[in-house]
C-alpha cells in the first residue's frame, strides 16, 4: 500500500509527458488525439521554461519544401541534399534512419504549426525564423483546447518500473513540497540537456540531465554522451547578459574579429580555408569554440575568462542597419541590448567565449522514439541525437518531429496495455532515501558541490579534452558520487520551494550524465565533430566509426555499436581533424544550412 504520510496522492493517466517545451507539448498534443488521458508535467511553467522558449528558434527544412509552403526557399534544393548535409556535417555518426525521419517530417510539423497560427519573423534558404515562446505557446493553446492536463512546477525525480516495464514515476511538487506518484501506461521524456553542469552555458538553468539520468536508472540505454556542442561567442561580460547568444549572431552578421589579451587576432595562425569554413558555416560553433578555448586555457583570455570581441564604433551605423534587419533597436528575444551600443561607443571590447549549448548524446531511441525500456519514449535533446557528432539544422525542428512520433507511438502503446502494478520495494527505497536525507543536520551544501561541478566540467570537459584531464574529471565525479553526495544536507526543514532539495535531485542527475560523458570521451581515442581530443587530433573512420553505448546492469557497462549507415558512407580513412572539415565541406550541397 502507498503510504499517504509520504506520498500525498496517486494520479493515473494513460500517457505521461515530462517536459513543457516544444517536444513535450507536441508529444502531448499528438497523444491526446487518440482520446486518451494525457498529462504533461513541467519542472517550471509549461511553455515558458526549458530549452525551446529561449532557443534561436529557426525551424529548418529543405529549401524546396519551404518553397512549397509558400515562402521563397530554394526550389532547386531537395530532401536528399538536406539529408546529405546533416550526415556529412555530423561526421557520419548519425543514425540515418532518424535523419530520414527528420527531413521527411520537418515540412509536416512546420505546416501544422503554421496552420495553428505560428507567427514568423523572416525566412532563409532552409529556415523559418520565429521565436521559441511563439512555438511553445502555439502548441500549448491547442493542447489545452483538446484536453491535455498540465502540472506546472512538478519535477519527475524517479521512474517506476515493474518486471522491466514502465509503471509510472515519482514526482516532486516544487511549490508545495509534496511527493506524488503518477501511474502511467507510457511515459515520454522531453527534458532537454544538462547545460547547468557547465560554468559557461547558453541554455536554461533548469536543464540538468534529469530525463537521461532517471531513464538510465530505470534501465534505458544511453549513448553518444561524449558529444557536446559549445556555442561560440556567447556573452561572458557584462554579467547581466551572461550566456546570451546575441553576440554569437552579431559576430556572424558583421564577420567580426576576435582578440586575445595580447590583442592578437586568434584566427591568424590557422589555414585560411579552414578559417573561412569555420567562420561562415555551421562549423563556426565547434571551430571558434575550439580556438577560443585554446587561447583561454593557455593564459591569453580576457579579464573575465573569455575572448575580446572588438567592434569599431565608426561602423556602428552600418552594423545597426545590417543587424536591424533581423533584430531592430538592439533587441533580441525580448532582451534590450542597447547598453552594448554605449560600451562600443566608449571603446570597450565585449567579452565572449564558448558555452555549452547542445548535447548530441542521450537516451537511445529507435524510429518510434522508443527507448530500450518498454513503455518509455524520448524526444529531442534528451535522446541520442539524429545529429551524430555535430548538430546542424535546428534542434527545435528535431524535438517537434520526434515529439509527434513519440506521441503517436506512446499512445498506441497505452491503448494496447493496462496499467503496470507498482513496485512497493522501489517506493520504500525512495522514501527511505529522502527521510535519511532530511534527518541530516550538517555536512556539505549543494551549492558548494554544484559550483565545483560547473568549474570542473568547464576545465576538463570543455571544447578541448585530453586523457589526463578527462581522467582527473572522472576521479572528481567518483569522489562526489561515493563520498560528497552522501554528505549533502538540506538546510531548510520545509520542503516547500526548497532550493537545496531541488538541487539535490539535480546534482544526482548531473553526476550520472557527466560520469558517462567523461567515460565515453576517454574511451573515444579520436577527434570527431564537437569531441576534440588534443592527444588524438585526427578523425579515424577505420577504427572509430561507431557509437559508445552505456547499459546500467548493476554496474555501468560500456558497449560499442555500429553506426546505422543506409544511404551515405564515409571514406574509410584517417584524417587530421581540420583536414576532415575541408573534406566534408566538399561533399555538401550548394545550398547552405541555417545558423
Amino acid at each position: 500500500m502507498v503510504e499517504k504520510d509520504f506520498f500525498s496522492e496517486v494520479i493515473e493517466t494513460d500517457v505521461l509527458v515530462v517536459g513543457g517545451g516544444g517536444g513535450g507539448l507536441m508529444a502531448a498534443l499528438e497523444a491526446k488525439r487518440k482520446n486518451l488521458d494525457v498529462m504533461l508535467i513541467s519542472k517550471g511553467q509549461v511553455y515558458k521554461s526549458g530549452a525551446t522558449p529561449i532557443a534561436g528558434a529557426d525551424l529548418t527544412l529543405d529549401g524546396k519544401s519551404l518553397h512549397n509552403l509558400g515562402f521563397p526557399g530554394v526550389p532547386t534544393d531537395s530532401k536528399d541534399k538536406f539529408f546529405n548535409d546533416i550526415v556529412t556535417q555530423g561526421f557520419y555518426l548519425n543514425n540515418q534512419d532518424l535523419v530520414e525521419l527528420y527531413v521527411e517530417n520537418a515540412p509536416i510539423v512546420i505546416k501544422e504549426l503554421l496552420d495553428l497560427g505560428l507567427k514568423i519573423d523572416y525566412t532563409e534558404e532552409r529556415a523559418i525564423d520565429t521565436d521559441g515562446i511563439n512555438i511553445t505557446y502555439t502548441l500549448f493553446k491547442e493542447a489545452k483546447n483538446i484536453g491535455v492536463k498540465f502540472l506546472d512546477n512538478v519535477m519527475l525525480v524517479e521512474l517506476l518500473t515493474n518486471e522491466g516495464k514502465i509503471s509510472g514515476g515519482i514526482a516532486f511538487n516544487i511549490l508545495t513540497g509534496e511527493f506524488l506518484i503518477i501511474k502511467a501506461k507510457s511515459i515520454i521524456i522531453a527534458t532537454g540537456g544538462w547545460h547547468k553542469a557547465y560554468k559557461f552555458n547558453a541554455g536554461s538553468l533548469d536543464l540538468t540531465g534529469d530525463g537521461q539520468a532517471i531513464a538510465f536508472r530505470a534501465g534505458a540505454y544511453l549513448g553518444n554522451m561524449e558529444f557536446v556542442t559549445f556555442c561560440a561567442n556567447i556573452l561572458y561580460w557584462p554579467p547581466m547578459w551572461k550566456g546570451n547568444i546575441y553576440t554569437y549572431i552579431l559576430h556572424i552578421i558583421i564577420d567580426g574579429k576576435l582578440l586575445n589579451s595580447n590583442e592578437e587576432n586568434i584566427f591568424q595562425n590557422y589555414d585560411e580555408e579552414i578559417v573561412k569554413i569555420g567562420s561562415t558555416t555551421e562549423w563556426n560553433k565547434c571551430f571558434i569554440s575550439n580556438i577560443s578555448y585554446k587561447e583561454i586555457k593557455e593564459g591569453r583570455g580576457s579579464l573575465h575568462g573569455g575572448i575580446y570581441f572588438p567592434i569599431d564604433k565608426n561602423k556602428l551605423d552600418q552594423i545597426e542597419k545590417e543587424v536591424g534587419k533581423y533584430y531592430p533597436n538592439w533587441k533580441y528575444k525580448g532582451v534590450d541590448f542597447s547598453e552594448l551600443r554605449n560600451l562600443i561607443l566608449n571603446g570597450k571590447y565585449l567579452e565572449v567565449g564558448p558555452g555549452a549549448e547542445y548535447f548530441e548524446g542521450g537516451i537511445v531511441i529507435d524510429e518510434k522514439c522508443s527507448s530500450t525500456v518498454p513503455g518509455l519514449y524520448a524526444v529531442g535533446e534528451a535522446t541520442m541525437s539524429l545529429f551524430g557528432a555535430n548538430r546542424v539544422a535546428a534542434a527545435t525542428t528535431e524535438t517537434l518531429v520526434e515529439g509527434k512520433i513519440a506521441g503517436y507511438y506512446a499512445s498506441e502503446y497505452a491503448l494496447k496495455n493496462n496499467f503496470n502494478s507498482l513496485n512497493e520495494f522501489q517506493l520504500q527505497r525512495f522514501k527511505n532515501k529522502i527521510n535519511d536525507l532530511l534527518k541530516r543536520r550538517d555536512g556539505i551544501r549543494t551549492s558548494t558541490i554544484l559550483k565545483d561541478i560547473q568549474n570542473m566540467s568547464w576545465e576538463k570537459m570543455g571544447p578541448i579534452r585530453n586523457s589526463s584531464g578527462i581522467q582527473e574529471f572522472i576521479n572528481f565525479i567518483n569522489k562526489i558520487k561515493n563520498y560528497d553526495f552522501n554528505k549533502i544536507y538540506i538546510e531548510s526543514d520545509s520542503k516547500k520551494y526548497n532550493k537545496s532539495l531541488i538541487s539535490y535531485f539535480e546534482i544526482e542527475n548531473m553526476i550520472t550524465v557527466l560520469e558517462l560523458s567523461a567515460k565515453a570521451a576517454l574511451y573515444r581515442k579520436e577527434s570527431r565533430g564537437v569531441h576534440y581530443r588534443e592527444d588524438f587530433p585526427y578523425t579515424d573512420n577505420i577504427n572509430w566509426l561507431k557509437e559508445i553505448i552505456f547499459v546500467n546492469d548493476k554496474d555501468i557497462k560500456l558497449l560499442e555499436r555500429p553506426v546505422i549507415l543506409k544511404r551515405l558512407f564515409p571514406p574509410r580513412l584517417i584524417f587530421p581533424y581540420f583536414d576532415m572539415m575541408k573534406i566534408l565541406m566538399k561533399s555538401h550541397s550548394d545550398t547552405p544550412g541555417s545558423h
